[in-house]
């Protein structure tokens, strides 16, 4: 298992700014964001993920609306990504879900997580869809495409949001009991540098 890479700032360059509201990808991975960059990922390896997958949101949202006939591989591969992100996001949420002896916040785990690999694999069939069709913008195929796309990104930040609150409470019961893998360290507030 690799550690999760250093934290720097260069991630949040992309978040700085809100996202207009017609950009629904973007908006997600924004949220999704926001969320996470309250945490540290450092030692904690769920949290590294969910950065990941933010930042590859963000990327899949400006290939979606890039018209460039180049992009169709970087799309599908940007999907595929995300899908790999969110394996890993999946495989932490459930380890920690087997090291807590609390059946509620167990069961909340494993029934949050285990959405996302379904999303996921929606997402890589979807993004392969949008592909076809980069270059026929306008079209009415195109728009439902996208649609779909936007959607189905939507669902899947929301799941990994979800599973993010979900495994800071299970990591907190099993602290409690004995020592716990992940490390919930907030960041210092932006007044604090």
């Amino acid at each position: 298992m690799r550690p999760p890479p250093p934290e720097t700032d260069d991630e949040d360059e992309m978040f700085r700014t809100a996202p207009s509201s017609n950009q629904p990808i973007m908006v997600a991975a924004h949220n999704l964001h926001r969320e996470v960059r309250q945490w540290s990922a450092k030692d904690n390896e769920l949290i590294a993920a969910a950065k990941k997958m933010a930042l590859l949101m963000a990327k899949l949202s400006d290939l979606v609306h890039n018209d460039d006939k180049g992009s169709k591989r970087e799309l599908i591969a940007t999907a595929k990504a995300i899908a790999d992100a969110s394996a890993e996001v999946t495989r932490i949420a459930k380890q920690l879900a087997r090291e807590c002896t609390d059946k509620r916040i167990r069961t909340n785990l494993l029934q949050v997580c285990e959405r996302i690999p379904t999303i996921a694999t929606q997402l890589k069939i979807l993004s392969t869809v949008k592909a076809t069709m980069l270059g026929a913008q306008g079209s009415e195929e195109d728009r439902e495409a996208t649609e779909m796309l936007e959607g189905n990104a939507q669902n899947l930040m929301q799941s990994v949001k979800e599973t993010v609150r979900a495994a800071e409470g299970a990591s907190i019961k099993i602290l409690s009991q004995t020592q716990g893998r992940l490390r919930w360290v907030r960041r210092q507030p932006w007044y604090h540098y």
